[in-house]
């Protein structure tokens, strides 16, 4: 019939407008998480000001010990930022580059996938919300993070955050996860180490280097090409971070 575009033709239009509504919906949510500020994070203060001592309890009931962000490798936190959250120290709590950046991800499923979640959204998600993929809970998780980090300075939010995150084969912060891959201290950990660690958040149990290393090299050469981008390393040295060995337990 005339008129009527082919199935084939329609599709990838149709995924581009969900893809964009997905970006707007998303930066919409940035903009009222922003101006909302505290109305609904004043509601939850009590569950933010808590979040030291309910990790505390986590690590001791996973049996791992916290760790100050002064004992952890330098390398591992330019590793980690690099790949997770680039804008980490100078962003509100919410950053408006990994929003656009997700929406290419989301373009490419037509479907809301991935949010550009910053540390401190992933902070907040892991302690106090649910991971369903929902524009209301987006919004929630927008508030708590922009509320968190007028409450808490970013090296607390960090310091947080690398004692609970999960890191697969049942290691629940980045003791644990230190000491499970590679018998060591997180101060102890080497530049590969670091890489190998910071591309786990993602999918800890699919990036196990333990259970699939290839997958976790594939991983780590992510971080790498992170850090390059970054201005963290040169493409000389992530070549020879590549190349350098795990020492895997």
């Amino acid at each position: 019939m005339e008129g009527i575009a082919p199935a084939t033709q329609r599709r990838p239009v149709g995924r581009l407008r969900k893809g964009l509504s997905i970006l707007f919906t998303l930066a919409f949510a940035a903009v009222v998480a922003l101006a909302a500020g505290g109305t609904y994070a004043y509601v939850r203060l009590p569950d933010l000001r808590a979040l030291p001592q309910k990790v505390r309890q986590e690590l001791s009931l996973h049996q791992s010990r916290w760790v100050p962000l002064r004992d952890v490798a330098p390398s591992l936190v330019t590793a980690l930022l690099a790949t997770e959250d680039r804008t980490f120290w100078s962003n509100p709590g919410v950053s408006f580059e990994g929003i656009a950046r997700s929406v290419l991800v989301d373009l490419a499923y037509g479907r809301f996938v991935e949010g550009g979640s910053t540390l401190t959204q992933q902070l907040v998600r892991d302690q106090l919300l649910n991971d369903q993929k929902t524009v209301p809970r987006k919004l929630e998780e927008m508030v708590l993070a922009i509320a968190l980090t007028r409450l808490d300075p970013k090296r607390e939010i960090l310091t947080l955050y690398l004692n609970q995150v999960y890191l697969g084969h049942g290691a629940y912060g980045i003791f644990a996860a230190s000491e499970t891959y590679f018998g060591r201290t997180p101060a102890e950990l080497t530049l590969a180490q670091s890489t190998l660690l910071a591309g786990l958040p993602q999918a800890p149990s699919y990036y196990d280097p333990l259970a699939d290393p290839k997958a976790a090299a594939q991983r780590q050469a992510q971080v790498v090409a992170a850090m390059e981008q970054a201005g963290a390393l040169t493409q000389a040295q992530g070549r020879a971070v590549l190349k350098a060995p795990w020492g895997l337990r």
